[in-house]
């Protein structure tokens, strides 16, 4: 509910905060004292553009803020969800505009900027607006389908079905990316056998190139190393001077040494290990240079396998075997995918006819309650409408099938298109008088009618509908009297499970007020401002009797303002 609005430098109005309560909320006053300001305001915050000439005169921007709390935990669970508001114990959230003189508009909702689109998706959960077309969601079929069902109790079976729907598509749109992907894979397929056999006859090794390549150096440099491996061996032990001859003679020198003095004895084993590693290594290499043979054919094959591996590389833009190997296993997986994608494919077609027939069942049963449920509703409306002041009117409500050519769906014979809540569309019409034909609510001129249309349908749908705020404006019109006072009682009985903000200058209506505020106008160093206030209990009897008898309040208009306001609450609703 709107727990309170401000209004600052917008319009006429310099500026207020008013206190709403819950039930119904009465606003009146003088014809012209400004109490549309109010609505307009409302509006504003419903997400209508703003405009230059909606601040006021020598003022820089307009504010408009709501504070609204969320007492619906249905409504407090889709806050928390879209991340509105933080779950707590807060149930509440603050929406503002402010509105410049160059036509621009900034967007809040507790302090954080929001778009127009954002502010009105989130006003439409809380706020009906009924007086200027403008904002009548009553009057765009595309909501008719959803009062249809909130009266027939089929929002969840609704949602099943809204659920159900999501999953067709997106299988369907899987089926079409299977098949899509087919098309391509097979354009592919011959390329990929070709990689795949081309990569599997090349045997690859892990390191087999690094050491094909160290053969190939070694296989290249035979007389270098056939040349260098003679002379070290050479030098080792065989030249007249050699190493192993000239670590004898220093052991020799050492044992002579260790005579006189026993701590050279330390040292004699280590000249010992060294001439017989140089015997060891001596030893190897003479084996070694006997083996060391040249083999052009082992040379031919290492340098016809090193090209061929690195033209492999360089085709798949590799860097090593391993990755020529990971490529060979991730085509022979795409040979395999492209293998399945027919049992694929006939997998999710079967998926796709399941729903398609599970959503046929689902709708056909949405299909046939809202055609019973229609009769019902638009006979309801039709009674309150003859209630309320227009004893001519008529209601239909049509239910028509979504009917599109060519569509995989067909229920009772019709081809039909599924939309989020069924195969149906409901619009809703009406005669206001005999003999005229039947219009869509567009096209109902008077502001005062879709109002009481409005309340026909809020009274038949007080206990389901989830909206805590309705604003009626004009609903009055063109009423007086008697059903003047079972508007007023209408009203009364649907804000018992809804907030509702009227204006309205009949006493019939103001007399079943909780609250009541009078909106003024007065002039202040030749500026006119417009002002409101919340009426105390006397202040309520007053102004009843004023709109009863007008300015001039006698002991008699109180009396009988008094009579009205107790015989409003002591009404049957």
């Amino acid at each position: 509910m709107i727990e309170s609005l401000y209004i600052k430098n917008f319009v006429l109005v310099e500026e207020i905060d008013i206190s709403f309560g819950e039930g119904l909320n009465i606003i009146t006053g003088e014809t012209g004292a400004g109490k549309s300001i109010i609505v307009r305001a409302i509006s504003q915050l419903c997400g209508e553009r703003g405009s230059p000439d909606l601040v006021r005169r020598g003022a820089k921007k307009a504010i408009i803020e709501a504070f609204i709390r969320v007492s619906d935990m249905k409504d407090l669970g889709k806050l928390i969800e879209e991340d509105i508001i933080d779950e707590g114990p807060e149930d509440a959230f603050i929406l503002r505009k402010e509105i410049y003189l160059n036509g621009a508009s900034r967007l809040f909702i507790n302090d954080s900027p929001i778009t127009l689109t954002r502010l009105s998706e989130i006003s439409n959960l809380f706020v009906d607006l009924h007086g200027q077309h403008q904002h009548q969601r009553l009057l765009y079929p595309e909501n008719h389908l959803k009062y249809l069902d909130e009266f027939a109790g089929l929002n969840t079976l609704a949602g099943r079905f809204k659920s159900l729907l999501q999953t067709y598509r997106q299988t369907q749109q899987e089926y079409e990316r299977f098949k899509e992907e087919q098309v391509q894979a097979f354009q592919r397929q011959d390329m990929y056998r070709y990689q795949y056999d081309e990569l599997g006859k090349a045997d690859l090794q892990p390191n087999e190139l690094e050491e094909l390549r160290t053969e190939e150096k070694k296989l290249a440099n035979l007389e270098n190393i056939h040349r260098y491996g003679q002379e070290l061996t050479a030098r080792l032990y065989i030249d007249e001077i050699n190493a192993s001859g000239l670590l004898a003679k220093a052991e020799e020198d050492l044992r002579y040494l260790a005579s006189f003095d026993g701590q050279f004895k330390a040292f004699e084993n280590t000249l010992s290990e060294a001439r017989e590693s140089i015997e060891e290594i001596g030893r190897f290499l003479e084996a070694y240079l006997a083996e060391l043979q040249y083999d052009p054919e082992r040379m031919e094959f290492l340098q016809r396998r090193i090209g061929q591996l690195e033209f492999l590389l360089k085709k798949y833009q590799k860097v090593s075997i391993e990755e020529l190997i990971n490529l060979h296993k991730e085509i022979g997986e795409h040979l395999g995918h492209i293998d399945r994608f027919d049992e694929k494919i006939e997998e999710k077609k079967q998926e796709l006819e399941l729903y398609q027939q599970k959503l046929i069942e689902m709708g056909k049963e949405l299909s046939q309650k809202r055609r019973e449920s229609a009769l019902q509703l638009q006979d309801k409306i039709s009674e309150v409408l003859n209630e309320i002041g227009m004893p001519q009117a008529v209601f239909r409500v049509d239910c028509l099938y979504t009917e599109k050519e060519g569509s995989e769906f067909t229920l009772d014979g019709h081809a039909v298109q599924p939309i989020e809540r069924g195969f149906d569309r409901v619009v809703f019409q009406v005669a206001s008088n005999t003999g005229e034909s039947f219009k869509p609510l567009q096209k109902i001129a008077s502001g005062g009618e879709i109002s009481r249309i409005m309340l026909a349908l809020k009274s038949v749908l007080a206990q389901s509908d989830s909206i805590p705020t309705l604003v009626f404006d004009e609903i009055d019109a063109g009423v007086s009297g008697k059903i003047a006072q079972i508007v007023g009682r209408k009203l009364a009985a649907l804000a018992a499970s809804h907030q509702i903000l009227c204006i309205t200058h009949l006493p019939q209506i103001a007399s079943f007020a909780a609250k009541h505020y009078r909106v003024e106008k007065r002039i202040e160093e030749k500026r006119t401002i417009v002002d409101i206030k919340e009426l105390s209990e006397e202040e309520h009897v007053e102004e009843i009797a004023v709109l009863l008898g007008g300015k001039t309040i006698s002991e008699e208009a109180r009396e009988n303002a008094r009579h009205l306001i107790s015989e409003s609450v002591n009404l049957p609703p």
